[in-house]
């Protein structure tokens, strides 16, 4: 999904952190980002932030 060279995560950019979680609000897996381990940790730290900050939401509404 995503070339590692040119990947950024921050919490401040809720629309491209928005492609890695689900329709259900879960953060998708590696074997479906396919990010690197380090990338894939960076990620879900910058999601759970911006989630704290209400910038995505720890859940869909369906």
């Amino acid at each position: 999904m995503a070339n590692n060279n040119q990947v950024k995560f921050t919490y401040k950019d809720p629309a491209t952190l928005g492609r890695y979680v689900s329709e259900q609000g879960y953060i998708m897996p590696r074997d479906k980002t396919g990010l690197s381990q380090k990338l894939q940790r960076k990620l879900a730290r910058e999601i759970k932030r911006a989630r704290h900050l209400i910038m995505l939401p720890f859940t869909q509404t369906v």
